[in-house]
């Protein structure tokens, strides 16, 4: 059970936890405004789950979020669903920070919906957990996006 959430917390650290900048770039390219704004918020994720704040983390997701996880490391029961309330939870526990780190990130929107996808490393504290792909989604509702959904992949590092 840990493994499973500790897969579920490297998915939605997907960001280094660097301070924000005016223009993010991904692939050496400048993002719009939009993709600024849904880059901000998985930022902003990342900054609350190395934190471990769970009050933090709850104005990043959507109230109806769900985290999937397809561990690809196992051959039996490889995929395992986590709620918002439960993720939350889990992550204003005590313990070390959970950073996760992702490159090549590709945006993608169209009116109120975007989605992410980047490949991830994921650290508990200052030592290498796994990695995988991340895919986010997310909506905009009353001028601020939030994120629906999580699913990932976890896999051990190259």
């Amino acid at each position: 059970m840990r493994s499973d959430f500790l897969g579920l917390v490297a998915l939605v650290a997907l960001f280094g936890c660097g301070p924000k900048q005016d223009e993010m770039r991904v692939e050496g390219v400048a993002l719009d405004q939009t993709s600024n704004e849904v880059l901000s918020v998985i930022h902003d994720l990342f900054q609350a789950m190395e934190a471990r704040d769970s009050t933090r983390v709850g104005f990043t997701l959507h109230p109806e979020a769900l985290f999937v996880s397809v561990d690809l490391s196992r051959e039996s029961s490889p995929t395992k669903r986590t709620e918002a309330r439960d993720f939350i939870s889990a992550v204003g526990q005590p313990g070390e920070a959970y950073i996760e780190r992702i490159q090549d990130a590709v945006v993608h929107h169209s009116g109120d919906f975007a989605e992410v996808w980047a490949p991830y490393e994921f650290y508990i504290g200052d030592s290498l957990s796994h990695c995988g792909h991340d895919a986010f989604q997310l909506v905009r509702q009353e001028n601020a996006w939030r994120i629906l959904g999580i699913t990932y992949s976890v896999t051990t590092c190259p």
